[in-house]
């Protein structure tokens, strides 16, 4: 059976909502009241458009001394673009007093591509006259089911492109509206967009390949798709005919031991805060804010335009602008809540994406269990898992971001991929070498995912140190005659330089996050883990202009003291940037971070050697990273756990 419950991300005003919280989004009626204010001072005119309206955070210390009553001051963040001077400004509305505070400008800025921009890219392409050629030499004619892909075009110093803010665009014909465009694409043939001024700056007709006509579907409306759909598959129910063990106030979450307050922006999306975990009566601090702050996708395939494949997916494009709403009994299953959320579009109206985040729980195994041999006891408990999570679409791509809370106190990010690969036509030039031949004439390209996590941690509060954990063999001698012995070296990492960090399977290096001004019972500093499973490393050049862009991909671990403006990875705007902002250039100034206000970034991702079982749909695939506790606690702390949670007997 599955049951649904509804929140709205977004506090304030106009939301009809008993709970707030300082960190509460901007809820719809703020989103308009802040395009208002900007939209009457003299930096706007008719070429203005919106890019960013959100929540400016209130002071970190008046949120930690916030003590439920009462409100913060509500500011909002505006980010403003001029489409013919190209001039963006950053703007600081106090909504309490209806005014507007400040307008910066930031030069050599380029604002995200938003879904204004791609609309209009595709609707512009397919009536220039040059494309329209370009397509006929192909044998085309009737271009209602062409397919174009506009994507961010990086920073390559080429010429003409300078002062432009462009996409990049790659082109497909689908046989039909609902074929898969992904089976046919036009090598060989790009598009230069200027979004700002919505026209097509040059047809750039590299190579002619004969596009391939096989058709490959993977939606149930195709016949070959019908026709192979069995009917032995057997229903699974899910119950829980006591409700869920979580309750919803506003934003705030309690579940068992857990509390957070659950946040939705257009550039993270899913974001969680004051996460904290409830020691037998005690709340204990562990992150004051979770999110994915960036990720990129490098395409391995140097032929033709596909060098300039390189997405910044969250920088760029913005995961909360892209994410789905999300449908009961498929994408969430069981006892759901969702939460909305709400963004805004170019015209600064509030846009309301509904069901926007899932949460429910989840049976989640054994959680422990012994069988006394002595007495023939047994002791069983089940684990079970809150989920809360988020998808969106980026194009051909779909990626699911699962925070998944743990009975034991692990926290855990599991990100899930899935959708369509990006394909090429077979060429001379790269033909295979750089792909999979998938289909005839079509090859999915070699490519990374790297996204990079920025958890702000409070371990126990907020003095925390980055401590560096390698495993020592002992050298044989008098103290190790039998050869047997490895030990752990600790070593804390004092700045940001020295924080710098990627992984050895030599000595199964690992690194936790201690707070020093706290003991456990045995006198150590009480700590998280982090277990890092899927860290992978770049495979472009060091001194591409993608590796300056890119260099959080550098190292596996970086670690900076809290700075307010320091959120992205890439920087504030990653469209067309040159990497001059971003945690490599932050770090330059190593900083202390030694008992620090400790924000840890973290890289990881997934190493994409297409399959031919990834064609024409990839079934998910998995990476991630948990934070467990790591002499945290003074014992197991599920030890209170009843013998079963299901509601029936023991």
């Amino acid at each position: 059976m599955n049951v649904m419950t509804k929140g709205v991300i977004g506090g304030g005003i106009g939301n009809g909502m008993v709970a707030y919280h300082p960190l509460d989004p901007l809820s719809v009626d703020e989103i308009s009241a802040a395009a208002a204010i900007v939209r009457r001072a003299d930096e706007f005119n008719d070429a203005t458009k919106f890019e960013t309206i959100e929540l400016r955070y209130p002071d970190r210390d008046a949120v930690r001394q916030w003590d439920g009553a009462g409100r913060l001051p509500r500011r909002a963040f505006v980010c403003i673009y001029d489409t013919h001077s190209g001039t963006v400004r950053e703007c600081l509305v106090d909504l309490d007093a209806g005014i507007l505070i400040d307008a910066t400008i930031i030069p050599h800025a380029r604002t995200a591509v938003v879904l204004d921009d791609i609309i209009g890219c595709v609707e512009s392409v397919v009536q220039d006259q040059d494309f329209i050629a370009a397509m006929a030499r192909r044998g085309f004619t009737d271009l209602s089911n062409v397919q174009v892909d506009p994507f961010s075009a990086g920073n390559f110093g080429l010429d003409g492109e300078d002062g432009h803010r462009i996409v990049h665009c790659f082109v497909y014909n689908r046989n039909g509206p609902f074929d898969n465009g992904y089976a046919h694409p036009v090598e060989g043939l790009n598009v230069i967009y200027d979004l700002n001024q919505g026209k097509v700056l040059e047809v750039l007709d590299r190579t002619m390949v004969e596009v391939p006509a096989e058709e490959r579907n993977y939606a149930i409306r195709h016949d070959r798709i019908a026709a192979m759909t069995r009917d032995d598959l057997k229903a699974i129910a899910i119950t829980q005919p006591d409700g869920p063990s979580f309750t919803v106030a506003g934003n705030k979450v309690h579940w068992l031991n857990w509390q957070f307050h659950v946040e939705f922006n257009a550039r993270e999306g899913l974001v969680l805060n004051d996460l904290a975990f409830n020691d037998r009566g005690r709340v204990r601090p562990l992150l004051q804010r979770a999110s994915v702050a960036e990720m990129v996708v490098p395409y391995g395939d140097p032929s033709f335009g596909h060098f300039r494949k390189n997405a910044f997916d969250v920088g760029e494009y913005g995961i909360g602008r892209l994410a789905n709403s999300l449908t009961i009994g498929c994408d969430c299953r069981g006892h759901i809540h969702y939460f909305d959320g709400v963004v805004n579009n170019t015209a600064g109206a509030p846009v309301v994406i509904e069901n926007a985040i899932c949460m429910h729980e989840e049976d989640d195994g054994m959680l422990w269990k012994h069988t006394d041999l002595m007495t023939m006891a047994v002791e069983t408990r089940r684990s079970r898992r809150l989920v809360i999570s988020s998808v969106a679409t980026v194009g051909n791509y779909e990626y699911g971001f699962f925070w998944n809370l743990y009975l034991d106190g692990t926290i855990e990010l599991e990100v899930k991929l899935t959708g369509l690969m990006n394909t090429a036509g077979y060429n001379d030039v790269s033909k295979d070498n750089y792909g999979t031949h998938v289909a005839p004439g079509v090859v999915a390209q070699n490519h990374l995912h790297l996204f990079c996590a920025r958890l702000d941690t409070a371990i126990d509060g907020v003095g925390n140190n980055l401590v560096e954990v390698n495993v020592i063999q002992d050298e044989r001698g008098e103290g190790n005659p039998w050869g047997n012995a490895f030990h752990a070296d600790q070593a804390v990492l004092r700045s940001e330089k020295a924080a710098r960090r990627n992984r050895n399977a030599e000595t199964e290096r690992y690194w936790k996050i201690t707070n020093p001004n706290r003991q456990n019972r045995m006198g150590g500093p009480t700590a998280y883990k982090l277990v890092a499973p899927s860290m992978v490393r770049p495979f472009h050049h060091g001194d591409t202009q993608l590796a300056k862009r890119a260099a959080f991909t550098k190292h596996q671990i970086w670690a900076t003291p809290y700075t307010a403006d320091e959120r992205y990875p890439a920087g504030a705007y990653v469209n067309q940037s040159t990497g001059e902002d971003g945690v490599g250039a932050w770090t330059e100034a190593d900083r202390n971070i030694e008992n620090a206000d400790l924000v840890l970034w973290h890289t990881f991702g997934i190493m994409h050697l297409p399959r031919l079982e990834d064609f024409p749909i990839q079934p998910v695939v998995k990476c991630g990273f948990a934070l467990m506790a790591d002499g945290f606690f003074d014992e197991n702390p599920t030890l209170d756990m009843p013998p079963s949670t299901d509601g029936g007997s023991a």
